[in-house]
């Protein structure tokens, strides 16, 4: 729902999303810093109901959309 609303805009998504989508990558960062692995996963989870896909990578977390 998130990545069809951004998607019908001029713009690029990422740009629209990026920062916000960001700082919830910062914020699950953290918590698997803090090994709140729970948390982690709710994060994750929630960001793919809303059909953004999260890849953990050697250099951090890359996030995209999902589209069906």
């Amino acid at each position: 729902r998130l990545a069809e609303a951004a998607t019908g805009g001029l713009r690029d998504p990422r740009d629209v999303l990026g920062p916000y989508i960001q700082v919830l990558l910062d914020l699950r960062a953290q918590v698997r810093a803090d090994k709140r692995f729970d948390l982690s996963d709710i994060i994750r989870d929630r960001l793919i109901a809303l059909n953004i896909e999260v890849r953990d990578t050697p250099e951090g977390a890359q996030w995209g959309f999902r589209i069906s």
